[in-house]
Order: structure tokens, then sequence, then C-alpha cells
């Protein structure tokens, strides 16, 4: 007989259940997730479901400043250890702006994850990232993460964030110095500053023998 059936004590019982509420007013949504699941790889709930804390002795948190659509999708994650996609359709069936929508979904899981201190977190959803950067168009193309994924890493990570080298790194080995001039009015300060500290001259020169997408060992926080 394989299959476990015994069960550790707190995954059995219905005590511990934490009230999350997510966003302000009219929009806010309420969650019910029981203390451990938070708790599994977020420092973040870790810390604040103590019971010296007062959320501790209250069972409720409140996140006002963050998105219940993306909270929904972690609460997702920790119950199946996997990324919901942003849309409907299948990966082949994507068009660009369904892969802007895409990435833009999962940048926000990404800032999400480091505000929890969820490596963890993180690390699936770079790898949602990286998944759809590698699917191929019929006529050779790959999407890259859109303008407004890029601003979302960059205001919603710090310097040393490793989705920030990812970024930089993808697009130093896909786009042109001519994107350079074309989206320089729109792109981030910071990321145009990453991208000319990598050495912009070497862009399409394949700078990188090996893609980003192909080897993220580099770019995630759990070694």
């Amino acid at each position: 007989m394989t299959d476990q059936v015994r069960v550790a004590k707190r995954r059995r019982t219905m005590n511990n259940v934490f009230t999350v509420t997510v966003g302000t007013g009219d929009d806010a949504e309420v969650f019910l997730v029981h203390d451990f699941l938070l708790k599994q790889s977020s420092k973040f709930f870790q810390t604040a479901l103590k019971e010296e804390w007062r959320e501790g002795q209250d069972k409720k948190i409140n996140l006002p400043d963050d998105e219940p659509d993306i909270f929904g999708a972690y609460v997702e994650y920790l119950f199946s250890g996997k990324i919901a996609t942003a849309t409907e359709k299948a990966a082949v069936d994507l068009t660009r702006d369904d892969a802007g929508l895409e990435y833009t979904c999962q940048a926000k899981l990404y800032v999400l994850g480091e505000k929890l201190l969820d490596d963890k977190f993180c690390d699936c959803a770079l790898r949602a990232m990286v998944e759809l950067s590698r699917l191929e168009r019929a006529n050779g193309v790959h999407y890259l993460p859109g303008i407004l994924a890029v601003q979302t890493i960059y205001e919603g990570t710090t310097d040393a964030s490793p989705i920030r080298r990812f970024l930089v790194d993808l697009y130093l080995t896909r786009v042109s110095k001519k994107w350079l001039s074309d989206a320089s009015t729109n792109c981030p300060e910071a990321f145009l500053i990453d991208l000319l500290q990598e050495n912009w001259p070497l862009v399409n020169k394949q700078k990188k023998t090996v893609a980003p997408n192909y080897n993220i060992e580099p770019y995630l926080k759990c070694k």
C-alpha cells in the first residue's frame, strides 16, 4: 500500500483559518486561507501570523495595496503549486496582446512574491514567464515581456532583484539598437540604464552563448 492516508494534525483541522482582505472599498475581496498554507514559504506571513502580533490573535490580515485577482492567483498557487494563466486561451492561440496580459500578470505575481518574502513563489512566477517566452509562433516570432510588465517589475522590486537581470539579459539577446531608440520614451529609466551598463553594443552579436530563458538558474532565488 503506497498511498499515505494519514496526515499531520494541522492539515486535518478546520481551525486556524485566517481572513485576508485584499484591496479597499468596493473592490476589496476577502479570502479565507489556512495558516499553514500562508506560512509554508512566505516569511511575511510566518511573522505576521505569530500569536504575539495583533494579526495572529485576530486571525485577520489586511493587504489594502494589492489586487484581489493577483492575490487570488497566489492562493491558487498555495493549493496547486502552479501559476494560473491570465487568459483562457491555449498557448498556441495567444496574440501579442494576450501575451502582454500574461506577462503583466506574471510580473505582478513576482512583485507580490517579493512583498510576501516568498522566494519559492517568485521562482515559480519567473518560470511561468520563461515558459511563455519560449513559445514560438508559426512565423518564428517569440513574444517578449512588454513595457508594462517591465514597468511593473522595476516599480515593484529592488535593484538587486534577479528578475531585473533576467529581463535585461533577455532583451539583450532579442532586440535591436533601433528598439532602444523607439522605446526610450516608454521604458523605465532604470531598465534602460541597466541595458546600457550590460554593454549594449553587443546586442545581436550573440553576447550570451545560451539565452537566459534557456538557462534560468542564475535568476532563481532558491538555489
